[in-house]
């Protein structure tokens, strides 16, 4: 069984300070998230400060990490190897810190893509990681905003965001992002016929 506070204590210590700072802001604004959203607390924070413990990995430590876990990586997985980082991470916190909550475990692998089956602990992370109080897009301040009200209406404007960014820098779009966009229209009924 794990230990927050030794997780924490062992995450300063080994992950670059910017990105310590970013797992903190995560975590606080997961935990803030679920209060408001009727969740557990403290397990939206566990979920926001490991859900980029593998985020630095480099593109062939990265693959490395996923082959040794026997994880099921895509085309897109092998062409932009970061975005495995949320697996690969789901699997850090189990086999190095003893988190087998499923929920933490899920939150953590599906925030870097999304998936079409998130539930609301998935959501509030996703969304924790586009506004914690260290970011400063564009879009921060609308999605801040939309997530003092309604959850997956935050979650839209951060996968579109996403999409956004994607196109603009001309990368591949996941198409588990483009799944899980209309996933949340398609259960809203707030697309167009």
């Amino acid at each position: 069984m794990y230990n927050e506070e030794s997780i924490k204590s062992h995450l300063q210590i080994r992950i670059p300070e910017e990105r310590f700072k970013h797992l903190l802001g995560v975590a606080e604004t997961a935990e803030m998230l679920a209060k408001r959203f009727g969740l557990e607390p403290r397990k939206a924070w566990l979920a926001g400060l490991l859900h980029d413990i593998a985020r630095d990995f480099d593109d062939n430590e990265m693959l490395n990490r996923a082959k040794k876990a026997n994880l099921q990586v895509s085309e897109y997985g092998f062409a932009m190897p970061l975005l495995l980082h949320g697996p690969v991470g789901a699997v850090m916190a189990r086999e190095e810190f003893g988190v087998n909550d499923p929920d933490i475990l899920n939150a953590i692998a599906v925030h870097t893509v999304g998936s079409p089956y998130m539930n609301q602990l998935d959501k509030i992370i996703f969304v924790a990681d586009k506004m914690e109080p260290n970011r400063r897009h564009g879009a921060v301040e609308e999605i801040r905003k939309r997530a003092e009200k309604d959850l997956d209406e935050a979650l839209l404007l951060c996968i579109d965001e996403s999409i956004r960014y994607a196109l603009k820098i001309g990368c591949l779009l996941h198409p588990t992002s483009v799944k899980a966009r209309n996933a949340v229209l398609t259960a809203r009924g707030s697309f167009r016929k």
